[in-house]
């Protein structure tokens, strides 16, 4: 079991401007007149050669070396000089933040590579608060006026979350990625490393088995002595990560885990695909699997009371995040000693943007056409396709055209006239709308108004995509997705919950799918690899690795993948928690309240559709599609609510 780690910095003016509320599970570290810095789960602590005084918080795996391996996490303590330098943090894997106090008063704060540790930043009358979490900001304490950007991007996005440097809050503020902050007397000051991203690589069989080395290195430097437990679904993911951790070490310090969803009494259990290809898969390597049961036909208030403060101050709001959480709070209560948590979680982004999960065209009779039908959506998003884009030559794919046609309600935008903003819009449509489709329009989101959805787009694009799009070049778009990923959905509420939902139960949670090594692999995997019209499959060099470098039971790879919309397309998550789950009751409650619907302002917000959803809803009528996922995301918002309301 480990500390959580928890941060909080006060930066003020004078000793009497700002004072500190005893919330949370921090305690002094550093104070001086005009600093304090508190926190918990420091693992190191050292002067530099400059004089200036270090701290450093969360997990590190280790220090890469130049032959790709890392080194045990006790030699930082060798190797500070790694954390001193913010153009040297790339070379310490980890979660982690730096903090770094000079003589002269000021304080600078940096976290790792990809920004896994959220720092929040409120500034306030005299001073300046950072924190790990809003729940030691004021803003906790006292709320804040609603963000427009920070909701709209919440409730109109996968991942019911705030993107990067956003909150739901006006005045709070979030680091983003490759972003440091200094402070001094209440002053701050942005600071920022800059991203190289790599070209797409002519891949052979040398990296078949460069993969291979790379993923068997990630996992071993993650894995623990005191045992191993895996998140086991039914897919590639997770299940290649059981098999590398045996292959590593043997089955006797891996156990598994699944969790068996029973969301309504009407569906049953919905995973039961998933439930009998873990056990297989568990069976074959000889580890121990146990149920977690994910039961939500009676105890919403219960699951929803024990969630809240770490979903509030996080900007949590989704069911998967639910499910997280229990299967944590599973773990802990069998925990051995120092266990490690892996999760396969992001891989599908990471190898094939997301088009992985047999979704984009159903078809009853063939599994190999639904895979193929992913790789043609992510074809749609890559190299290729986007010098077509460039050249206004893409009306003519007949890929486009297939997809185009089967989206025909789907609303698109026309093609920028000036050639320089195309790859601005190809990467709108990927990390800024609610569909994953080329062109498509914010008008398809009925929760903005026209004002709000200008608002939310020049906001977002000029925060997150401007740069992007002014130096993206085909041979650089897949580096370029995956470091903008980090910025979207790896720090939504589906993915960011793992870990923090592992550690508010003293659990180390590892996802070996964003080791930096293995990111800068993949940002430079040709879209030859599975990722575009060729015959290659999904994740290409994972299920190359397991066929030729390990033992991995690929017979148990068939049939329908994990839920019942396998087989039923018609089948719905959303409407069994919104409809005949006890989450039902609950979200009823706290939407008749209007207490999140009142953070809308008309302006931003189409009041007369959201009232007019959440009407229906309250009347008890059931329905499908864009209304019913719009629904979802306000009943989220609303059940978990915010500071001040």
């Amino acid at each position: 079991m480990k500390n959580q780690l928890s941060l909080r910095v006060l930066s003020r003016k004078s000793e009497n401007a700002v004072t500190l509320s005893e919330e949370g599970n921090v305690i002094n570290i550093l104070q001086t007149d005009r600093l304090i810095v508190q926190g918990a789960g420091v693992t190191h602590a050292w002067h530099g050669q400059d004089g200036a005084h270090y701290f450093l918080f969360g997990d590190v795996v280790g220090i890469r070396r130049a032959d790709g391996s890392l080194t045990d996490a006790a030699m930082l303590k060798l190797e500070t000089a790694c954390f001193e330098n913010p153009d040297r943090i790339c070379e310490v894997e980890g979660r982690f933040v730096i903090v770094k106090s000079t003589t002269d008063g000021s304080c600078e704060v940096w976290t790792d590579r990809f920004g896994r540790v959220d720092i929040y930043w409120q500034s306030i009358g005299g001073g300046v608060v950072l924190a790990t979490g809003m729940d030691l900001l004021p803003v906790a304490e006292s709320g804040a006026a609603p963000s427009k950007v920070g909701i709209a991007h919440a409730l109109t996005v996968y991942g019911s979350r705030p993107a990067k440097q956003h909150t739901l809050y006006e005045g709070v503020q979030r680091l983003g990625v490759d972003q440091g902050i200094r402070v001094n007397g209440g002053a701050v000051e942005l600071l920022s490393r800059k991203f190289n991203p790599l070209r797409t690589g002519n891949y052979g069989e040398r990296q078949n088995h460069e993969y291979a080395d790379i993923l068997l290195e990630a996992i071993r430097a993650r894995a623990s002595k005191d045992g191993n437990v895996v998140y086991l679904s039914s897919g590639w993911d997770s299940t290649s990560i059981l098999a590398c951790l045996v292959h590593l070490f043997g089955n006797r310090k891996v156990r598994a885990v699944v969790g068996r969803m029973r969301y309504a009494d009407r569906s049953g259990v919905i995973n039961q695909f998933e439930i009998d290809r873990a056990t297989a898969v568990a069976e074959y390597f000889g580890v121990p699997l146990d149920i977690c049961e994910t039961d939500y036909r009676t105890n919403a208030p219960t699951i929803l009371e024990k969630v809240r403060p770490l979903f509030r101050a996080q900007q949590f709001a989704n069911v998967t995040g639910i499910g997280h959480w229990l299967l944590a709070e599973h773990v802990a209560k069998t925990a051995n000693g120092d266990e490690t948590i892996f999760t396969g979680e992001m891989s599908d982004g990471a190898h094939n943007l997301g088009f992985s999960q047999f979704v984009t065209i159903f078809h009853p009779a063939s599994h190999d056409f639904r895979e193929y039908s992913d790789k043609m959506a992510s074809y749609l998003f890559g190299p290729t396709f986007l010098g077509q884009i460039l050249e206004n030559k893409h009306e003519q794919d007949p890929i486009w055209q297939l997809f185009k046609q089967r989206a025909s309600a789907v609303q698109l935008d026309g093609i920028a006239s000036d050639p320089a903003n195309r790859t601005k819009q190809l990467l709108a449509s990927f990390f800024l709308r609610g569909g994953r489709m080329p062109f498509t329009s914010l008008s398809n989101s009925r929760l903005l108004t026209d004002a709000g959805r200008i608002t939310y787009a020049v906001e977002m694009e000029l925060t997150y995509l401007e740069q992007a799009g002014r130096e993206a070049t085909p041979e650089t778009l897949y580096a370029w997705y995956l470091h903008l990923y980090n910025s979207f959905h790896w720090q939504g509420a589906t993915v960011a919950t793992l870990e923090h939902t592992a550690s508010a139960h003293g659990l180390r949670c590892a996802n070996p799918f964003h080791d930096s090594a293995l990111i800068e692999f993949l940002s430079a995997m040709p879209e030859s690899w599975g990722r575009g019209l060729d015959l290659k499959p999904t994740k290409y060099p994972l299920k190359w690795m397991l066929q030729n470098r390990i033992d991995y039971p690929m017979h148990l790879q068939v049939g329908p993948h994990a839920y019942l919309y396998d087989i039923d397309p018609s089948f719905s998550h959303s409407a069994e928690i919104l409809f005949a789950s006890s989450f039902s009751t609950v979200f009823k409650e706290t939407l008749a309240s209007k207490s999140f619907q009142q953070r809308l302002d008309s302006e931003t917000f189409d009041h007369a559709y959201v009232n007019g959803i959440i009407s229906r809803y309250l009347k008890n009528e059931e329905f499908r599609g864009p209304e019913m996922n719009d629904l979802g995301v306000l009943a989220w918002h609303s059940a978990v609510g915010c500071y001040g309301s």
